[in-house]
């Protein structure tokens, strides 16, 4: 048993755009980057700064410089810019939601997810996971190629192909050594945070909201994304990429900013 352990959340200005991520996630900075090779990005420790609010809010603000941000999250990070979003309106221009990991409340999405086991556990059985991680904290010390394999062993041609670059793979190898070895306490209070109803802080989010989503992407579904959307209303607006999945889909992200 395997879990996804991205929680990659992100931040940008006129000038940045900042991705909140865990260690050794470069490689999908650089993917959304590339596509808008005027804007820098600036990616965030999410493990290193901790799952408290006010630790990310101070450290956005220090970066921001006082201009107001375009957020974006990636997978469960989404939920980190969300609430971001929705606790400092006044700081946020835009949100970017890539691959995004809905509120387990709000639909009967756990039954496709292929994470579908690490989240039960998380809210059944917490202690066995802890267990699992630390295992899996061994794992990607000392065999982190075993992990990558299993993450990917169901993948379609868009998502293999990412493993043909070295870079990715080395990136990978370094946020699951990050989540599950360095900070792996850090890891699953964002896995128990993001099992928690905490569906309340949507109807928050005031800015412009934009929805890239994979058609056949397994760890979030497409139906989150269209749940979001609902959920958010008239500020939401869905990207589906064709056959992208999980990471495939942050190829093709776009981050120019969507006026009201």
């Amino acid at each position: 048993m395997y879990s996804n352990a991205s929680t990659c959340t992100g931040v940008a200005n006129a000038n940045s755009r900042f991705l909140p991520r865990n260690a050794g996630e470069c490689s999908r900075c650089e993917s959304v980057a590339r596509r808008d090779p005027e804007v820098n990005v600036i990616a965030l420790d999410l493990l290193g700064l901790g799952p408290e609010e006010v630790n990310l809010l101070k450290s956005i603000r220090k970066l921001s410089d006082g201009q107001k941000i375009h957020l974006v999250g990636f997978s469960i990070g989404a939920m980190v810019a969300i609430k971001i979003a929705a606790s400092c309106p006044e700081l946020v221009s835009n949100l970017t939601l890539v691959s995004p990991a809905a509120p387990l409340s709000t639909g009967d999405f756990l039954p496709d997810m292929a994470g579908k086991i690490v989240f039960d556990l998380a809210m059944k059985r917490p202690k066995m996971l802890r267990a699992i991680t630390w295992v899996q904290g061994l794992t990607a010390r000392l065999a982190p190629s075993i992990l990558i394999n299993a993450l990917f062993a169901k993948s379609g041609p868009l998502e293999r192909q990412l493993l043909k670059d070295p870079s990715f793979k080395e990136d990978m190898a370094r946020a699951l050594c990050s989540s599950f070895a360095s900070e792996p306490g850090t890891y699953l209070t964002y896995v128990s945070s993001y099992v928690a109803d905490w569906s309340n802080v949507l109807p928050l989010v005031q800015c412009p909201v934009d929805l890239w989503y994979g058609s056949k992407d397994t760890w979030s579904p497409p139906e989150m994304s269209q749940r979001l959307k609902d959920l958010l209303g008239s500020n939401a607006v869905l990207h589906e990429i064709p056959d992208a999945e999980h990471y495939s889909t942050l190829k093709y992200t776009m981050l120019k900013p969507r006026q009201r």
